[in-house]
């Protein structure tokens, strides 16, 4: 994944969300494909920036009640 040099990686790690390992991978997976939904070969800090935000929504949502049964 090619970076534009306004992301700073760093900066959404440290962000007290209270992010595990895999929420932060989800949203760097994320940030890609909306980069590659637009047909760009750079991620921005604004794909990082939304998928952070569906990331932390999803995560507050939980798992459907249905699903483990």
């Amino acid at each position: 994944m090619n970076l534009d040099p306004d992301v700073d990686l760093e900066e959404f790690v440290q962000m007290k969300d209270d992010l595990s390992g895999a929420d932060i991978k989800s949203m760097c997976t994320e940030a890609g494909l909306l980069a590659l939904r637009e047909r760009r070969m750079r991620v921005t800090k604004k794909d990082f920036t939304t998928a952070r935000e569906r990331v932390i929504d999803r995560k507050q949502d939980g798992a459907p009640q249905g699903l483990y049964l």
